[in-house]
């Protein structure tokens, strides 16, 4: 395969990958000064780990039923709700940072997140044929990322210069160009696409995905939120260094992206995803182990691109075993299973790193493995083109 499957994409194609961009600019700029703000504010890893944790444990109440709703209700007008809510929660979080404010506004984004996502990978994917969607998933993430990684560096920069709760606000300017970019797009759901039979069969299906990402999810929590203060407390890193490091991590892995569908051509999304994220593993296992930043600082930007440019990959290996009218189903109720779990992961991180700033990587790095494991044992040897999911 070469990159002239890069082309060819139709113009909502594109208009979505510009999306994917912007959302993961603004995105970034506010994951990563939002536990810097909220220290700022007087909490603790405990606090910041609550307030997180009910965010993303909204979003996963709501992945229960956003799937279906947003078939119902068509996948462009579900993002579009996400989108809004979104919106509101971050401006709470920016005009009333209280507790109780701080709180609802992180349930409001919990909630938008669970309309937004799955109907926007099940709004991508309407967009393509088969044979590519895993090149447009992974230009869509790649764009992303790259997004992701001026976002980060922004917020190390103008942290210098503003305090953390003005780079926050920049959040507010950002999210109505996302859903100016989405009104453009046509919806892709015919009326015989709407009725969606969530049976069974249909369920178990899901779950053979669901459990690995539990497992992933689960681990990442523990640790992924809390990178920043980490580094910052453990080696005095600046916010800019910091800002940095997760920024060149993100422009390596976009560049990746391009070139990974090319890797799971040649070697089977399956082969691909337990080698990146096995290696992933064992970065983490290691990585607190570190004597120095830089030494610390390799680790974690390798683990990080191993265990996330196979993402695009996962996401179009699932959804060739789902029709048209079940991805957005199938997408939410997989990212409930790594949602809930992620949530709780946060919880246990919070409470375990106000003690130790070891044992989270190793429950991370353990979980991570066990995903794998699991992951091999139901899809080795399978490919969407000659592989069918028992329906159990």
């Amino acid at each position: 395969m070469s990159l002239q499957n890069y082309r060819g994409f139709s113009r909502d194609a594109w208009l979505l990958v510009a999306y994917s961009f912007i959302s993961w600019l603004g995105g970034n700029i506010a994951w990563f000064i939002f536990p810097f703000y909220l220290k700022s504010l007087g909490f603790n890893y405990a606090g910041i780990g609550i307030i997180f944790s009910l965010s993303t444990l909204a979003q996963a109440s709501v992945l229960l039923f956003s799937g279906p709703l947003g078939t119902r209700i068509g996948y462009k007008n579900a993002v579009l709700l996400g989108v809004s809510l979104m919106f509101l929660g971050r401006a709470f979080q920016v005009f009333y940072p209280t507790i109780a404010m701080l709180t609802l506004g992180g349930v409001l984004i919990g909630i938008g997140l669970a309309f937004e996502s799955p109907s926007y990978m099940a709004l991508l994917s309407g967009e393509v044929s088969d044979e590519k969607r895993h090149y447009l998933f992974s230009l869509s993430s790649a764009m992303g990322t790259i997004g992701s990684a001026v976002g980060l560096l922004l917020a190390g920069f103008l942290s210098r210069y503003m305090s953390y709760r003005e780079v926050f606000a920049l959040v507010l300017f950002i999210i109505p160009i996302r859903f100016l970019l989405v009104l453009f797009v046509k919806s892709v759901l015919a009326n015989t696409e709407k009725r969606l039979d969530l049976n069974r069969r249909l369920l178990l299906k899901i779950g053979r995905f669901a459990l690995p990402s539990a497992l992933i999810g689960l681990g990442a929590g523990v640790t992924i939120p809390y990178m920043g203060l980490y580094f910052n407390q453990r080696f005095g890193t600046s916010l800019e260094s910091i800002g940095w490091l997760f920024a060149l991590q993100q422009f390596i892995m976009g560049i990746g992206m391009f070139v990974l569908p090319m890797i799971a051509d040649r070697l089977g999304s399956v082969k691909t995803i337990v080698s990146f994220n096995g290696s992933a593993s064992f970065l983490i296992a290691v990585m607190p182990f570190s004597s120095t930043f830089l030494i610390a600082a390799v680790i974690y930007t390798v683990r990080t691109i191993l265990m996330n440019i196979v993402n695009p990959i996962w996401n179009s290996f699932m959804m060739g075993f789902f029709s048209k009218e079940e991805r957005s189903t199938v997408m939410a109720l997989n990212n409930l299973s790594w949602t809930a779990t992620f949530g709780l992961g946060q919880y246990i991180g919070g409470m375990i790193l106000d003690f130790s700033l070891t044992w989270p990587f190793l429950i991370t790095a353990l979980l991570y493995a066990l995903s794998m494991a699991v992951f091999w044992g139901l899809f080795h040897g399978a490919e969407t083109k000659d592989y069918k999911s028992p329906s159990a």
